[in-house]
This record gives structure tokens, sequence and C-alpha cells, in this order.
């Protein structure tokens, strides 16, 4: 009987755990969706003004007139351009954080959807108020000590669960760093070869071919990087250590390269930059697989440990 208790009640608390997790999590991604949503249209807004201005300036009209013939007109059509090209990038990455966001709210909604989870709160009430009554006419010493060992594994098996997800989430995010370092290397390599070879149009054609790449493979690694630190703040809230990633400035990527298309060696200059500071991403992600790799061990021993005093209680 003693044993039929404790085997529900770690059932139970399981399903409440793994429920106030998805819960959790729904409920900062519908906020962080809400911040992608205002962050999107507001670039948008600002993308659409920009758009205008370029359409205005293509507009004949004398004021344009005399700028074309003072040499002014071209000077002010590429700031333009420019202005616009940026925008459209920041917009760009915006659009697809929506996308990401509202796939992450669904996925999670469907999840807390599942049938344990529909009255595992009176489940848990009801089991609470039978499990009390049996207490009172049992041993109040041993049952203390069951009690707190069923608490002990709950803590570790919740926490061993979430570092195993946070090591999956890591694992995809150094997928994801190495394929944008890869496609880095390309874009640099063809960079090279326009900035100081002289290429000619089809390489800096190429060139900007494989920069639109990255910026691709970019966003991929940044979305997989906002996965890990999703699961990384799990971790923390059952283990109270701190698992941290420098970024360094990985999230302004996409405004990196067209400041100043014009120049050649502008642009290679931010694909080295870019490469050197995905590195130092990829490095701090490996560093916190490491971590959790030791916390994972050290949390299996312990659960080992946890099998040993209980077994030694029910068998003596």
């Amino acid at each position: 009987m003693r044993q039929d208790i404790y085997e529900r009640q770690m059932d139970l608390a399981m399903k409440r755990t793994e429920r106030n997790r998805i819960k959790r999590r729904l409920e900062g991604a519908e906020a962080l969706l809400q911040e992608a949503v205002i962050l999107r249209d507001v670039l948008h807004k600002q993308l659409t003004k920009e758009q205008q201005d370029v359409v205005k300036l293509g507009k004949f009209s004398f004021v344009n007139k005399i700028k074309e013939w003072t040499g002014k007109w071209d000077e002010q059509m590429e700031k333009e351009m420019a202005e616009v090209a940026e925008v459209e990038l920041e917009f760009n990455e915006a659009e697809k954080t929506v996308m990401d966001m509202e796939a992450e709210v669904g996925r999670l909604r469907e999840k807390m959807k599942n049938p344990n989870f529909s009255s595992i709160d009176e489940d848990w009430a009801e089991f609470l108020k039978g499990k009390e009554r049996w207490v009172r006419q049992n041993d109040p010493v041993a049952d203390a000590t069951l009690q707190k060992i069923a608490d002990d594994r709950v803590i570790h098996q919740s926490m061993v669960r979430e570092i195993d997800e946070a090591c999956d989430a890591g694992n995809e995010a150094i997928r994801a760093l190495d394929a944008a370092l890869d496609r880095l290397d390309s874009a640099e390599g063809m960079s090279m070869w326009d900035t100081f070879l002289g290429g000619g149009m089809i390489v800096s054609a190429m060139k900007y071919s494989e920069i639109n790449s990255s910026d691709d493979h970019v966003h991929r690694a940044q979305r997989a990087l906002r996965h890990f630190e999703t699961e990384l703040m799990d971790v923390q809230n059952v283990a109270a250590e701190s698992f941290t990633i420098n970024k360094n400035d990985i999230f302004t990527f996409t405004d990196m390269f067209f400041d100043n298309i014009v120049s050649d060696w502008m642009v290679h200059s931010r694909i080295t930059d870019a490469k050197r500071k995905l590195k130092a991403v990829l490095q701090d992600v490996r560093r916190v697989q490491d971590q959790l790799v030791r916390k994972h061990d050290e949390m299996t021993h312990e659960l080992q440990q946890l099998d040993v005093q209980e077994k030694a209680i029910i068998e003596a």
C-alpha cells in the first residue's frame, strides 16, 4: 500500500511539474510574440516611408532636375537606396522572428491540450487528502523520510529532463552556428577575390549571393540560440545556477553589410568581424554544454543514491 501511494504521488507530481513548465514557457512565448509583432509593424511603417522617399526622388520635378544637373541627384538616390536596403533587412528579420514565435506559441498550446493535464489539479488535491488519512494511521517517521526522498526524486528527475532538453537545443545551436560559419567562409573567399584581385561584376554578384545565404543561416543560428536560452532558463529555474551565453552582438548581424554597400573593403571587413563574433558565440555555447553535461552526471548520481535510500527503508 505504501509503495502504491508513493508511486502515485511521483506520477502526479511529474505531470504537474511538466504542465507548469509548459504553461510558463507558453506565457513567455506569447509575450515575446507580442513584442516581435510590435517591432515588425514599426519596421514595416519605416520601410514604407523609406520606399516612398525613393519613389519621390525618382519622379520628375524641377528640384530633382537641378540636383541631377549639379551631380547631387545620384548621391541622394544612393543614400536613399542604402537606407531602404538597411530597413528592409531589419524588417525581413523581424518578419522571420514573428513566424518563429507564432510556430512556438502554437506548439506549446498544443502541448497544453495533453489529456494528462485536464484534471491534474483536482487529482492532486484528491490524492493529498487520501494520503493524509493513510499517514495518520501508519508510521510517521518512515513516511516522512520516504516523503522527502519522493520530493527530491521529482526535483532531480525534472532537472535531468530540463538538462537533456537544453543539451539538445545546444547541439542544434552548434550545428546552426557551424553552418553559418561555413557560409561566411565562402562569402569571405569571394570578398577576398573581389576586393584584392579585381573579381569583377560576376564575382561581386556571387559575393552578395553568399552574404544573403549567410544572412539566412545566421537567422537560423539566432533562432537556435533563442531556443537554447529558453531551455537554459528552465534549467536555471530548478538548478539555481547560472548558465550564460554572451551572444557578442550576433543579433545585430542583419544590419551589418549594407550601411556602405559600395565599399568592397567595408564589406570584407564586416564579414571578417561577423566570423569572429560567431566563433566567440560558438565557443560560449560549447562551454555551457560542458557545464550541462557535468550537471547531468551529478543529478544522475544523486538519483541513484535516492534509489538506494528508498530501497533500504522499504525493505527494512
